[in-house]
């Protein structure tokens, strides 16, 4: 029997997996995973999934994408599932030619026909028997895989050729899974990853699989409680105190399953009750609370930080972000021995005689790419002369990083010789930027990669600037990430239109403006689109707590600081 895993990245399908086999295979069975632990059984399927994998390869059409899929699959059903099948093993796939289809029609808009007929000659007849549909909220597996690669040590690592369209493709292959287990119930079982542990859900999907493999009826499990539902009434969801409650509830609940997820939650929001449970997670997953305090500057968070600091440096310099304050820089000189490159990669725009010697004394540390990234803003001689070392040792990404913000004759030279080597590292370099060199280089990569494009746009409002929101909102969220925090007609208009589709992401938008009147009707509205989504909850919160912050924040009393500070 052949069970597949299927769902959208970030859903837990992998983790799933891999705890019902251990059940099945100590309940005596034998069972054998075509993707344990994550990894690809076969050589040649793992070489394969690189190319699939790989974003800077722009050009690989959709077409191609999808032959190098089913080659990838084609080659574990030759070589793993159909051996053991033919001995009588069960056999587990972590996401299967389901997943092939999912991407290939709804995510890259290929007719059907077409996918499905080459679908079913690289399947040779091998199908899956039962597929396991892990269901979750898309902007809450997107925040899972954010943290997985926070634990992983991969924070700071590009991400998949998949990334570069937006979230919107993992909405619509969430939709095509879901219709494709509706239209046949007796070879899918739909799963909830939601709401409980991993290890109560992994018990109740071992139990069915091993009834089906038994004869018996399965047993499905029933669908997890929302971990929060705020209340209907519009204005009392567009309260900042009740907000809280609902936030600060459902946050405790996950906390007791989902810890690290809990703590990248409260990320960048201010306040005493935020503070306290980022401490009383701080020693279960330091990495995490350590990133969360980006954007937060006050006393408690930076002592904190260097609590922190002897035990997750690279962590803690990315969560000083671009914060140039006294007390950064004392901390940035104390990480330089461990994390030099952290250390100095957020001294954006940094020309001071300080800046200059912690840059001096990370290269000694050898921490260059870093370097090359802090230089974002500057225009000096100095920078210049890093960011031609950098070419020179083709550190791409980290000198297109370096060039944001810097405009120019010169910058645009940079830009367009990235751009022959690695299309993404030029884009990056455009961010802030208003050339007509930067504009052309957006324009011509907004085709293959939507998102980095759009991100790009933050707080540009050039008239050029805004069919490109619109002509993405309905395909992906990132089309709201690109009006974050302006307060402009075309922007209201978007988030008026994208709020249904993209609640969270409309939220979030409003940073500052939350608590206008505006601000708060989409705060309501999103309430209502998403009413059990905790993203949505979180970023209701957060924006209102973030508004009322600016407007007036009341530290903890100087005493109790660094006895709030121990984790």
């Amino acid at each position: 029997m052949l069970v597949s895993f299927e769902g959208i990245d970030g859903s837990g399908k992998t983790a799933l997996s891999n705890l019902v086999c251990e059940r099945l295979r100590g309940a005596g069975r034998e069972v054998v995973h075509a993707r344990e632990r994550g990894v690809l059984a076969t050589a040649a399927a793992r070489r394969v999934r690189e190319l699939t994998r790989d974003p800077r390869l722009l050009e690989l059409s959709p077409r191609a994408e999808l032959f190098l899929n089913l080659a990838r699959e084609a080659q574990q059903l030759e070589e793993v599932v159909r051996p053991a099948l033919a001995r009588g093993a069960l056999c587990v796939a972590d996401r299967s030619l389901h997943s092939i289809l999912a991407l290939a029609i709804a995510g890259r808009g290929l007719p059907r026909a077409e996918v499905e007929a080459a679908v079913r000659a690289a399947s040779g007849g091998t199908w899956p028997d039962l597929a396991v549909l892990v269901d979750v909220d898309p902007d809450l597996a997107r925040l899972r895989k954010r943290v997985g690669k926070i634990l992983e040590g991969r924070a700071d690592e590009p991400g998949s050729r998949k990334g570069l369209a937006g979230h919107g493709l993992q909405v619509r292959i969430r939709e095509h899974l879901a219709a494709e287990a509706a239209a046949a119930p007796e070879a899918w079982l739909r799963v909830a990853n939601e709401g409980r542990s991993l290890e109560a859900l992994a018990d109740l999907v071992a139990e069915a699989i091993a009834a089906r493999v038994d004869g018996r009826a399965p047993r499905r499990p029933r669908a997890a409680p929302p971990t929060a539902r705020p209340r209907a009434h519009a204005a009392a969801q567009a309260e900042a105190g009740g907000l809280a409650e609902r936030f600060e509830a459902a946050l405790d609940a996950l906390a007791a399953r989902e810890p690290a997820l809990a703590a990248h939650l409260l990320a960048g929001i201010p306040g005493r009750a935020a503070h306290a449970r980022r401490v009383a997670l701080a020693a279960r997953c330091p990495a995490v609370v350590a990133r969360a305090l980006e954007g937060l500057s006050d006393p408690e968070s930076h002592a904190l930080r260097w609590a922190l600091a002897g035990r997750v440096p690279a962590d803690v310099a990315a969560g000083l972000g671009a914060d140039a304050s006294s007390e950064a820089m004392r901390l940035r000189a104390a990480l330089l021995a461990r994390a030099p490159g952290p250390a100095v990669a957020g001294l954006v725009a940094a020309d001071g005689s300080e800046a200059w010697a912690l840059r001096a004394e990370a290269l000694e540390r050898g921490g260059l790419e870093g370097v090359l990234r802090g230089l974002a803003g500057l225009g000096s001689e100095r920078a210049w002369a890093l960011r031609a070392e950098g070419v020179g040792q083709g550190l791409w990404d980290a000198v297109g990083r370096g060039l944001a913000g810097v405009d120019g004759a010169r910058a645009d030279a940079m830009r367009a010789a990235l751009a022959a080597h690695d299309g993404l590292a030029a884009l990056r370099g455009t961010v802030g930027v208003e050339s007509g060199p930067a504009r052309a280089l957006r324009e011509r990569l907004f085709p293959l990669a939507p998102k980095r494009v759009l991100r790009t746009l933050a707080g540009n409002a050039a008239p050029w600037t805004w069919p490109l929101r619109e002509r993405a909102l309905a395909a992906t969220k990132e089309a709201l990430d690109a009006v974050d925090g302006m307060d402009h007609p075309r922007a209201w208009a978007l988030r008026a239109e994208g709020v249904a589709r993209w609640p969270a992401t409309a939220v979030s938008s409003l940073r500052h403006l939350a608590a206008t009147a505006r601000g708060r009707e989409i705060v309501a509205a999103a309430l209502r689109a998403a009413p059990a989504s905790l993203p949505v909850l979180r970023n209701a919160h957060a924006a209102l707590a973030l508004a009322a912050h600016a407007a007036g924040p009341a530290p903890l009393p100087p005493a109790a600081v660094e006895a709030s500070c121990t984790p």
